[in-house]
């Protein structure tokens, strides 16, 4: 039986490349609009999970993905490192100075800023709401001087051409995603949990939470910080550390957080490949 995934964009997303990595390539895709959309159908019981990118080892965290884990009751349940390959596609072989219009996602413009600047200051560079979507778009327009950023693998879907590969500045461009579902998974094998927690207004609270984790010896990987949203200039934290959350170190941490917390939230703990 094939699982229901949704997540947002296109048929040739990076998106659903991450859920095939994860799930196999026996999965039933859900196309969203927004990220929003994700947490609905998977509220609405229209889809199984879904997927969403957090992070990028480049241009740093997806707020609106961070303000959504807050928000929605739903569990992290795994995770996807999935490296990021952008490629220049256009409907035809056309000259690089010919081009006048680049379309693509915001994050993939800005992970691709460096190759713009340099080949495409010419161009009217416009933002869309998919890379795969951006694909979609220029082939639907009429003139054949534009240009998309996207996966070899929309390139192929839509049956354009690849006019350059690995166009992204950083060589080691990864994106991390996070599978959701609405139940919490309790696998013996989860290493890595991730949470949200808000810390007292006073001095040092910040560092005693951290000293919970350190005492325990457990590794912190990201410490994020995020506007509340419910005080001016109050921040959340957002933080992934390598302990299952049935481990008895992390039950410890846990429970000393709460001292100097105002609130924890736990977003999930799953199994995360050693890379």
């Amino acid at each position: 039986m094939k699982n229901k995934v949704a997540f947002q964009g296109e048929r040739g997303a990076f998106s659903e490349i991450a859920a095939i990595k994860f799930f196999g390539s026996s999965i039933q895709p859900m196309l969203c609009k927004t990220f929003r959309e994700v947490f609905q159908r998977i509220n609405d019981k229209e889809a199984e999970y879904g997927i969403l990118p957090i992070e990028n080892s480049q241009t740093g965290g997806i707020n609106e993905v961070h303000d959504l884990l807050l928000d929605q009751e739903l569990f992290a349940v795994g995770e996807v490192k999935l490296k990021v390959e952008h490629c220049l596609i256009t409907k035809e072989e056309i000259d690089f100075k010919l081009i006048e219009k680049v379309y693509s996602h915001p994050q993939a413009l800005a992970q691709c800023e460096g190759f713009l600047s340099k080949k495409f200051s010419h161009c009217q560079i416009i933002p869309v709401y998919d890379t795969a979507g951006s694909v979609k778009i220029i082939k639907e327009l009429k003139e054949n001087n534009v240009a998309a950023i996207a996966s070899n693998w929309a390139a192929e879907l839509y049956g354009l051409k690849i006019l350059g590969s690995g166009i992204q500045d950083n060589r080691y461009n990864y994106t991390r995603f996070l599978v959701l579902s609405e139940e919490i998974s309790s696998d013996p094998k989860n290493n890595k949990t991730s949470i949200i927690f808000a810390v007292v207004s006073k001095p040092g609270a910040l560092y005693r939470c951290l000293k919970e984790f350190a005492l325990r010896d457990i590794n912190l990987n990201r410490l994020e910080s995020r506007p509340s949203k419910r005080e001016p200039w109050e921040y959340i934290f957002y933080t992934d550390f390598e302990k299952g959350l049935h481990q008895k170190e992390t039950q410890e941490a846990l429970k000393s957080l709460k001292e100097s917390t105002t609130f924890i939230k736990i977003i999930g703990s799953y199994y995360s490949k050693i890379e």
